[in-house]
């Protein structure tokens, strides 16, 4: 899967104009936290990423095809801390193309701050291969849009 990754100003794009996968052949992209935030215990707060994405199916010839929606997990390193993403998975339409949110859970007694590069998050396509991406300044329209978190309904 190759993506387009659009941050929303100069700082977040800093974080990930270097960034790449940690080993070759990883399945999942890490994605960073943009600014500290502390999380009160017992406590569901709403992080924003500052990112939008479009993401496309890499062919066999390299070229790019369809529009494909992916999976957003914890890392697993998020075990080492009191936080819990509140959905267990998110599953990012391919026609989204607003801000990326978390919805995270501090399930202990104490709060939790969050700190500007951490890593907490990464995106994973549905078929689990490599995902190669590209910082741009625009991305597509789509229908869509912006419209995520329960935007169809209850």
């Amino acid at each position: 899967m190759h993506v387009l990754l659009k941050p929303s100003n100069d700082d977040v794009k800093s974080l990930y104009v270097d960034h790449k996968s940690f080993y070759e052949g990883d399945s999942g992209l890490d994605l960073f936290c943009i600014e500290d935030q502390t999380i009160e215990p017992h406590h569901t707060v709403t992080v924003n990423l500052g990112i939008r994405v479009s993401a496309f199916e890499t062919l066999e010839n390299g070229m790019l095809g369809k529009s494909v929606g992916w999976l957003l997990f914890p890392r697993s390193s998020i075990s080492k801390t009191p936080l819990r993403l509140s959905n267990s998975v998110g599953v990012i339409d391919a026609q989204f193309r607003g801000e990326l949110r978390l919805s995270l859970d501090n399930i202990k007694d104490f709060p939790y701050t969050i700190k500007r590069g951490d890593r907490l998050v990464q995106m994973v396509s549905y078929d689990g291969k490599e995902i190669t991406f590209k910082v741009v300044d625009e991305l597509d329209e789509t229908v869509r849009g912006s419209k995520g978190f329960g935007s169809t309904g209850r």
